[in-house]
C-alpha cells in the first residue's frame, strides 16, 4: 500500500508521520528541518507493506513533482494536508492540489482522498480563529475534491489516539469484513475486566482499553519487545501458528496471558484471577472473533 502525504512546507506531514508510526511526541518534532524532496519510509502492518510517501511541500520541489507525476502513480492513498494555523497558505494549497487531481487523471489507479485540516488545536494559536479558519479552508479545498472520493478530518498532532484510529481505519479497510470485527472488539472490551491491548506482532496496536500504552500506532517499547519474544518462541519452540502464554506469581492473583493467532495477531491480556472460569467465558467471545480476524487477514493476503 502506497500512502502519499502532500501539503505546503511547514503544514505538519513528517510530524504526523513522527507522532502516528515512529514514536515521537509532540514537543520532539517542533525543531524538525524540511523534507528534502520526498522520504519513503517502510512500515508493515498486519502483514501489509504500507510505504509513507512523505512529500516536501517546498515550491522547487512541488513543482519538480508536477513536472514528473510518475512519483505519484500507484497511490493508494492521499492524503492533502492544510495548515489551520496560516489561513494566507490556504489558497497557495488550494492551487497545488488542484495540480495533483489532474496528474492523477492521467493515471488508471485513482486514489482514496483523506484530507487533513491539520493543527486543530491552540497551541500557540488563538483559539477563536481555529474554527473560522477551518470553515473557509473547507470551503476552499472541498471544491478541489468534490469529484474524488474523499473524507476529511480535523487533526493535531497532540491528538495521537484520534490520527492512530484514522491511520487504522484506513489500513485495517485494505481488508474486507475487518472493519466490523475491530468494532465488534471495540465495544467487547468495555465490557471485560481487565486490560487488553491487541495489536500485530509488530507492535501496532489495533483496539485496547489500556491509557499510555503507545505512541501513536506503536505500543511502548517494552510491550513490543515482549510480544516479539513470545512469537519467536511460537516460531522456533513450539513450531505452531497459534499459542497461547500464561505467567502468573504466587504472591498475588495478577495474571498475564497473550494469544498469538495465526503468526500475526497478539491479544495480550492483564489483570487478576485470569484463569478463573467466569472470566474465561467473559472473555471468550472476544478471543473466538480475533481468531477470526486473523484467518481473514491470512486468507487476504493468500488471495
Amino acid at each position: 500500500m502506497k500512502i502519499s502525504l502532500v501539503g505546503l512546507s511547514g503544514c505538519g506531514k513528517t510530524s504526523i508521520y513522527a507522532t502516528t508510526f515512529a514514536f515521537k511526541k509532540p514537543e520532539e518534532t517542533e525543531k524538525f528541518a524540511p523534507t528534502v524532496m520526498y522520504e519513503v519510509r517502510n512500515h508493515p502492518y498486519l502483514g501489509l507493506n504500507v510505504s509513507i510517501f512523505d512529500f516536501g511541500g517546498q515550491e522547487q520541489y512541488r513543482e519538480s513533482y508536477l513536472e514528473k507525476t510518475e512519483v505519484f502513480k500507484e497511490t493508494d492513498i492521499l492524503i492533502p494536508i492544510v495548515d489551520l494555523h496560516d489561513r494566507d497558505s490556504f489558497q497557495e494549497a488550494a492551487n497545488y492540489f488542484s495540480r495533483i487531481v489532474e496528474a492523477f487523471k492521467s493515471f488508471e489507479k485513482r486514489p482514496k482522498v483523506v484530507i487533513f485540516y491539520h493543527k486543530y488545536d491552540s497551541k500557540n494559536f488563538e483559539k477563536e480563529l481555529l474554527e473560522v479558519n477551518y470553515q473557509e479552508a473547507k470551503k476552499l479545498i472541498g471544491e478541489i475534491f468534490k469529484d474524488c472520493d474523499y473524507t476529511e478530518y480535523k487533526t493535531s498532532i497532540y491528538d495521537q489516539e484520534q490520527l492512530s484510529m484514522i491511520f487504522r481505519d484506513l489500513l485495517v479497510a485494505n481488508y474486507k469484513d475487518l472493519q466490523k470485527q475491530v468494532e465488534n472488539a471495540q465495544d467487547l472490551l468495555k465490557k471485560i475486566d481487565a486490560k487488553i491491548i491487541i495489536s500485530d506482532i509488530n507492535g501496532n496496536v489495533i483496539v485496547h482499553n489500556v491509557s499510555g500504552i503507545s505512541t501513536g500506532l506503536q505500543l511502548r517499547a517494552d510491550l513490543r519487545d515482549f510480544i516479539s519474544s513470545c512469537n519467536t518462541l511460537r516460531e522456533n519452540f513450539f513450531r505452531s501458528d497459534s499459542v497461547k502464554f500464561a505467567g502468573t506469581t504466587p504472591e498475588s492473583n495478577r495474571e498475564i496471558h497473550i494469544y498469538i493467532f495465526k503468526y500475526i495477531l497478539s491479544v495480550l491480556i492483564m489483570g487478576d484471577n485470569l484463569s478463573d472460569e467466569k472470566f474465561q467465558e467473559s472473555v471468550s467471545q472476544l478471543l473466538k472473533d480475533m481468531e477470526l480476524f486473523a484467518q481473514l487477514v491470512v486468507k487476504a493476503h493468500e488471495e
